[in-house]
């Protein structure tokens, strides 16, 4: 029994020896020698670092007659290797700003900022994990809508959808 009993003593002894060694390296000799340390990131952020936002207009007025009316949001991401932020802005379903006390309407679309085609929905997802830009869409509403529609204060509410997804692979 002593014998086990000394036997389990030293391997713990052996194994309380070994944990230094991993932990540092001291260099003593007067002569040039050479140790390596690693370092490495925490993939947590620290409390408070925020992932993304989306800085989004509260209200945006667009001038009575003017067929292209900019909207621009900021987005800046600071996300994890391959993940993408997805932003979507759809209207209330009808793409009609509507007047509070009439039955009256004023359509409209959207379109991007190249005089790209007219879209439904506004779709756009980050390139890369880390971003820090504006983002800028039109507003159109075309000069027959304006000529139909009499003067008053037209409105509708767009809403955005922000997701964290997963980048899509490139095809070899």
């Amino acid at each position: 029994m002593k014998k086990l009993f000394a036997i389990a003593l030293t391997v713990v002894m052996l194994f309380a020896v070994c944990v230094p060694a991993f932990a540092s390296t001291t260099i003593t000799d007067k002569t040039a020698n050479t140790a390596d340390a690693n370092i490495y990131t925490s993939t947590t952020p620290e409390e408070g670092f925020v992932a993304y936002s989306v800085t989004i207009p509260a209200n945006t007025e667009i001038p009575w007659g003017k067929t292209k009316t900019p909207f621009t949001y900021s987005v800046k991401t600071h996300l994890e290797l391959g993940k993408r932020l997805t932003i979507t802005a759809v209207s209330n379903g009808t793409q009609e700003m509507t007047n509070a006390g009439t039955d009256k309407t004023l359509p409209y679309t959207f379109s991007k900022t190249n005089d790209g085609p007219v879209v439904d929905n506004l779709n756009y997802t980050t390139e890369t994990e880390v971003v820090d830009m504006n983002r800028t869409f039109n507003i159109n509403i075309d000069t027959a809508a304006w000529t139909a529609a009499p003067i008053a204060q037209y409105s509708d509410t767009l809403t955005f959808t922000v997701e964290v997804v997963d980048a899509t692979p490139v095809a070899p």
